[in-house]
């Protein structure tokens, strides 16, 4: 039976008004805050897993090119390969903190991104040392500009009661390209790998093109409306109020800048000076000191040389490397479980909370890993079973991922002034990248002096050192807006100071008259 209809030229427009307003009302539907802040969240972690594709790459690389000598590289040249990731993570970082503070923060990430697309194209025509070094240069600046400006970024995008579960899944990111690296690299050679890898770093690119600037930074370029307009976007309208606190606190500091240029001019315009005036503010001075124990934290925590140095770890730990990459494979697999869990327990845990738990975890698990393989390779174990070194391997790894790596970049992007935001990141990335940068360059001396379990021995004192530092100077930071944390280190807030100042000035004013 054929059913057929009829309307009038009027009705087609009222038909099609309607279902306009239907498909309108489900992209009004779908397209929530909360979904807008998981799409511009997402250019920054597409861009996390490029720099974990470059930490798993290692591991094929080095083992493949120590079989075929297709490339001659001893051990002087291969820590050199290694620990470069250490220094460009400087030089990165000093360039995305110039153009994050300048050009703006999606810039900043833009610019990551065709760092590394020209590493691992680099890496795609090399057949010598040097140009092995040229590709490691390029993704170890594309990773130092990312990073710096990665956790800063999905501070300032998403609201405080988000922001902790999405700077949690900067780690997820990191360890899903190591995974994808150790995956792909069971079944493919390091050059036709490295162009399989690189059309995983396209996305990336493609979301932070669409993806709009900061509202942080269009403040402090005074481009209040802008502001409003892609705060808005992304929050609704229920965060006013911390918009508007924003502004506001901006626009007192600048006319207070603007006080003091008149002044010191000659002095504002020296670098030098301006760093002894920052330290002088507390807001400023303890973030920095809180980092650099972080960092520690982080660099230290026995991951990255674990991956790095996967053959010399793997012979302590088990007494042998034939399963090295099926283990490999499957504490990739455990840290992603480790850093989705993470995701929801930084939603739920107090960071002070998480912080002393996993941390001392950590450093109990050290010390289990390092005493395990004295005993070992001295014959003081009643027994000797494998099972032993693979569930203190994989614990070890679980904690990494759930407390002391998603952690650090969780504080780091909360906790620095906006004004001195920049200038806070390149601060904590030289620390970060010398602690890099020493642990990878020293590894395999570490190894041949005192061995694995002397390694692990002193990871877990510079973590307890660096965890009570921390919890002294840490105060609780979740749930807090960005503003709430910055007055708390300061000891007042701006907005309020400054209108108390005022009504005092106005009170004295009047009873002169």
């Amino acid at each position: 039976m054929t059913i057929y209809f009829y309307c009038t030229h009027d009705q087609f427009y009222v038909v099609r008004y309607f279902m306009s307003m239907s498909l309108r009302t489900r992209y009004e539907r779908c397209s929530t805050p909360f979904a807008k802040q998981c799409f511009v969240v997402s250019s920054v972690i597409l861009n996390m897993i490029s720099y974990g594709l470059t930490t798993g790459y290692n591991a094929t690389l080095f083992s493949e090119l120590r079989k075929t000598r297709e490339i001659a590289l001893d051990i002087h040249s291969e820590s050199w390969l290694a620990s470069m990731m250490g220094i460009t993570l400087f030089v990165g970082s000093v360039i995305g903190s110039l153009v994050m503070e300048t050009i703006g923060r999606r810039s900043a990430v833009l610019m990551s991104s065709i760092f590394m697309i020209c590493g691992w194209t680099s890496f795609s025509f090399a057949s010598s040392f040097p140009v092995l070094f040229i590709a490691k240069l390029f993704q170890g600046i594309s990773a130092g500009i990312g990073t710096n400006v990665g956790s800063i970024l999905i501070a300032e995008y998403s609201s405080p009661k988000y922001r902790g579960s999405f700077i949690a899944t900067i780690p997820t990111g990191l360890l899903l390209g190591i995974f994808i690296s150790h995956t792909f690299g069971m079944f493919y050679g390091w050059h036709q790998l490295c162009i399989i890898l690189l059309f995983f770093s396209l996305p990336g690119l493609i979301a932070i093109v669409f993806s709009p600037e900061s509202p942080s930074f269009l403040v402090t370029k005074g481009r209040y409306d802008e502001c409003r307009k892609v705060f808005r976007w992304l929050r609704g309208t229920d965060e006013d109020d911390e918009l508007e606190t924003m502004i506001k606190t901006n626009m007192i500091l600048k006319e207070t800048k603007k006080v003091e240029c008149g002044n010191v001019s000659k002095l504002i315009q020296n670098k030098l000076a301006y760093g002894v005036t920052a330290f002088k503010k507390k807001e400023f001075r303890i973030p920095v000191l809180i980092m650099m124990h972080l960092s520690a934290i982080m660099q230290f925590s026995g991951s990255l040389v674990c991956d790095m140095y996967a053959l010399d770890v793997h012979t302590a730990l088990y007494g042998t490397d034939v399963y090295m990459f099926k283990v490999m494979t499957s504490l990739d697999v455990l840290r992603l479980v480790a850093t989705v869990s993470a995701v929801y327990i930084t939603s739920r845990v107090r960071r002070r909370s998480m912080l002393l738990v996993f941390v001392s975890l950590n450093i109990v698990t050290d010390l289990c890993i390092a005493g395990h393989v004295y005993a070992r390779q001295h014959g003081l174990l009643p027994f000797d079973h494998w099972a032993i070194s693979l569930f203190l391997h994989h614990f070890l790894y679980f904690i990494i991922g759930t407390g002391s790596m998603p952690l650090a970049i969780i504080i780091g992007g909360e906790i620095f002034p906006l004004a001195d935001r920049g200038f806070c990141s390149v601060i904590t990335r030289i620390f970060c990248s010398v602690y890099m940068f020493v642990n990878i360059k020293s590894a395999p001396y570490l190894f041949s002096w005192v061995g694995v379990d002397g390694a692990f021995s002193l990871y877990a004192l510079i973590h307890s050192y660096s965890l009570i530092v921390t919890l002294i100077l840490l105060p609780e930071t979740k749930d807090k807006t960005l503003q709430r944390i910055e007055d708390e280190f300061r000891g007042h807030t701006i907005a309020n100071h400054e209108e108390a100042f005022e009504m005092k000035d106005y009170d004295v004013r009047d009873d002169g008259d």
